[in-house]
C-alpha cells in the first residue's frame, strides 16, 4: 500500500471506529517535513474546537505495509488518537484547577 491509499483508507474508514463524540470532525491528513523526511499527520477538526492533538502516523503506515491488517491499524489509531486527546484534555483540566 502507497502513501495515497493510506490516506485514503483513513479518510474513509477511520470514523467507524471512532467514539460517537468524533463522528462530525473532519478528518484531513498533513505532510510536513521532519528532519529532511515526509511525515504523515492526523489532524482532526470541528468548527468551535480548538487545539486537537495532532498525530503521527508513520507507525501506521509502516504497519499497513508491512502486511498488518488493515482494519486493525485503523482501530489502533482510532484507540490512540482517542487516548491522545483525552490526556490532552486532562492536562488541559488540570492546569485550569491550578
Amino acid at each position: 500500500m502507497n502513501r495515497a491509499e493510506f490516506y485514503q483508507m483513513i479518510g474513509t474508514g477511520i470514523r467507524r471506529y471512532l467514539p460517537m463524540g468524533y463522528q462530525e470532525y473532519q478528518v484531513h491528513i498533513k505532510e510536513a517535513e521532519i528532519s529532511g523526511e515526509k511525515n504523515a499527520l492526523l489532524v482532526m477538526e470541528k468548527e468551535g474546537i480548538k487545539n486537537m492533538p495532532v498525530m503521527s502516523l508513520e507507525t501506521y503506515l509502516d504497519r499497513v505495509k508491512g502486511g498488518e491488517d488493515e482494519k486493525a491499524v485503523l482501530i489502533d489509531i482510532a484507540v490512540d488518537y482517542a487516548r491522545m486527546v483525552s490526556i490532552q484534555r486532562r492536562s488541559q483540566h488540570r492546569q485550569m484547577a491550578r
